[in-house]
């Protein structure tokens, strides 16, 4: 495993290189962003020059690209030594890296609670699926997982939009959180609440939304587990120990299912950069302000260093989430060995 792990990180290095040189030479296409400075009137010429030189922005694209490539890193690990990922062109004033910091809390709690809500419901509906096969419960639980994974997100959100906030009047359509809280029968502030009131708060907001992503990872989730209890349960260990005697809860319970679980622990791995992504259209349609809102907002109005940043982000946690996936299918099955 030791050298596994070697390996695999020595061989992320190039890959980062290659992925970041795409990056920013097709991010540096789209426009110059020192250019759309100039147009503001608010902003003198000779201060975008001494910007465009502290950025070496005056120089040949190689030097551009390892400058900015190098400023990157240093403000990762040794943030108060870097530049904070560039400046941002939408929220002027705000580094890259503080603009995507006040973002991201939203974005954990939105795809993080939804991929923990389809996985509590996805794997007891698989497993009943698998261990009812062909029956009525297992067709109507394909019905809905292939329904689920085949709905437009916006379609279902504008739905659940028009159900439950504008006709029932049970959730809020849109925003984080509400401006004011009735506590102890006064309304006071949502930041002067204590910390359990503007939980609530947050969560009865971010119902709706989570609801539209947890049926979109539900169906996955559910078709994962369905075929890999099957698999499981049809191995000659299985069918050993049935014919021992044991009973068939048992059976289930502690030789199938830890088995089958496998799959599903190294694929969590993989959903990192969904975590961290967010959900660009269901962000929009809740007018939710997190990463999925900012990426699309910076790549459309060519906030360039922003949208790097995004993208690189975005690249390493698909590359270190593959490596978890890996570490994680070696601890959950003693009988992988890599060597």
């Amino acid at each position: 495993m030791k050298n596994f792990l070697i390996r695999r990180l020595l061989l992320i290095i190039p890959m980062i290189i290659v992925i970041s040189l795409i990056v920013f030479v097709l991010l540096t296409l789209q426009g110059d962003p020192f250019h759309q400075l100039l147009m503001n009137p608010h902003v003198r010429p000779e201060d975008v020059k001494i910007l465009m030189h502290n950025w070496n922005w005056d120089r040949p694209l190689p030097i551009r690209y390892l400058n900015w490539l190098k400023e990157f890193f240093v403000s990762t690990f040794a943030p108060r030594a870097g530049n904070g990922w560039g400046f941002s062109l939408l929220a002027p004033g705000m580094t890259a890296r503080t603009l995507i910091l006040s973002k991201l809390p939203l974005t954990l709690a939105l795809s993080g609670g939804s991929i923990l809500l389809s996985i509590i419901i996805a794997v007891p509906i698989g497993i009943f699926s698998a261990l009812h096969q062909y029956s009525l419960g297992d067709n109507i639980a394909t019905f809905f997982a292939f329904f689920g994974m085949s709905m437009p997100s916006f379609w279902f959100g504008i739905m659940l939009i028009i159900l439950f906030g504008l006709k029932l009047h049970w959730f809020p359509i849109s925003g984080m959180h509400s401006d004011m809280l009735t506590v102890g029968g006064q309304l006071v502030d949502f930041y002067s609440a204590s910390w359990l009131a503007r939980f609530a708060n947050r969560a009865w907001y971010m119902a709706l939304p989570i609801a539209v992503l947890s049926l979109l990872g539900v169906g996955g989730w559910m078709r994962y587990m369905r075929s890999s209890v099957l698999e499981v349960i049809r191995q000659d260990y299985i069918r050993t120990a049935r014919a021992k005697g044991v009973p068939e809860r048992i059976v289930i319970m502690k030789h199938a299912l830890r088995n089958a679980l496998i799959p599903i622990i190294t694929l969590i791995g993989l959903t990192l950069p969904g975590i961290i992504g967010g959900a660009m259209i269901t962000e929009q349609v809740f007018a939710l302000d997190g990463m999925g809102r900012l990426t699309l907002q910076a790549v459309l109005g060519n906030d360039m260093f922003v949208a790097m940043a995004i993208l690189m982000i975005d690249s390493l946690l698909v590359l270190f989430g593959s490596l978890l996936a890996d570490i994680l299918y070696a601890v959950a099955d003693p009988r992988v060995r890599y060597s």
